[in-house]
């Protein structure tokens, strides 16, 4: 049987990460929340970069419904926690991996040592669950720790940086908490990814944000992989390249457009504020 090396394992990584660069990596710490459409994913890419500590979170298990996109799902994992298969499969890519699970998701109780020691948090939580998604951005930002969000939008991606010296959540996405789900959903969304590139195939019968329904397909998610994960890394290599909100990036592989934009004021500008008006009649929220 084989016996595992770190420095043959990532060897290959040398002359895109230096030496030293390779060394930061190994002893660095990243924190994923959720295991799902895109988090085992993003866990599995940094553990061929030779991350060499994580922290995970997820509750959940996997169902025949995730195969079209998620990496631990298959025959042999139906039913199984996705954490569980993630962790196997991180700690078989890397044997020497450190990785601290938070099987009941993470909360106000045990936020604190999900975030201790952490270089960067992922946020791959299930996109409806807008609260949580705020406790654990405002938790990194309280703590001064850089955070990347990724979302999957048809054949594309949005992503979003947050550093301390950008906009706050609340600030970026002016969620009324009081409205009804569909509208903060909605609100979000239009945060997410303002170019809007999906929209020109989108099948707008195809989402019910009443029952948190949305499509999605795995070439979507392996995007949002390939740049959340590479912003992760700058984060703990190059954190003075990444730019905060109000910046954003959007990039869709169908139409082949990139756009890297800054959404001044977030959704309380004008323009959000249009798009939200006639994406409420659209989808009839």
């Amino acid at each position: 049987m084989a016996k595992f090396d770190y420095d043959l394992a990532f060897s290959r990584n040398h002359g895109i990460t230096s030496n030293e660069e390779q060394l930061r990596l190994k002893n660095a710490t990243v924190a994923i929340a959720g295991m799902g459409g895109v988090g085992g994913d993003y866990l599995i890419t940094l553990a061929r970069a030779g991350v060499g500590n994580f922290k995970v979170s997820d509750f959940d298990e996997f169902e025949i419904k995730n195969f079209n996109r998620q990496y631990g799902a298959t025959m042999s994992t139906v039913g199984r926690k996705k954490m569980d298969v993630m962790q196997e499969l991180a700690l078989d890519i890397n044997p020497e991996a450190n990785i601290k699970t938070y099987p009941e998701g993470i909360n106000e109780n045990n936020i604190d040592d999900f975030l201790s020691g952490v270089d960067v948090f992922i946020d791959a939580v299930e996109f409806f669950e807008i609260k949580l998604h705020q406790l654990i951005i405002n938790a990194c930002m309280e703590r001064r720790i850089p955070a990347v969000f990724g979302v999957p939008l048809g054949f594309g991606v949005g992503v979003l940086v947050y550093k301390p010296e950008g906009m706050s959540f609340d600030e970026y996405f002016d969620i009324d908490y009081g409205a009804p789900m569909e509208q903060q959903v909605l609100k979000m969304s239009l945060g997410c990814a303002p170019a809007g590139f999906h929209l020109k195939y989108f099948d707008p019968s195809s989402v019910d944000l009443a029952k948190r329904k949305a499509p999605s397909i795995a070439s979507g998610c392996k995007l949002a992989t390939g740049i959340v994960t590479t912003k992760a890394l700058l984060a703990i290599l190059h954190p003075n390249e990444l730019k905060p909100l109000p910046y954003y990036t959007c990039y869709d592989a169908r139409l082949n457009r990139l756009k890297k934009g800054y959404l001044w004021m977030g959704n309380r500008n004008p323009v959000q504020k249009l798009k939200f008006m006639i994406a409420r009649r659209l989808l009839g929220v």
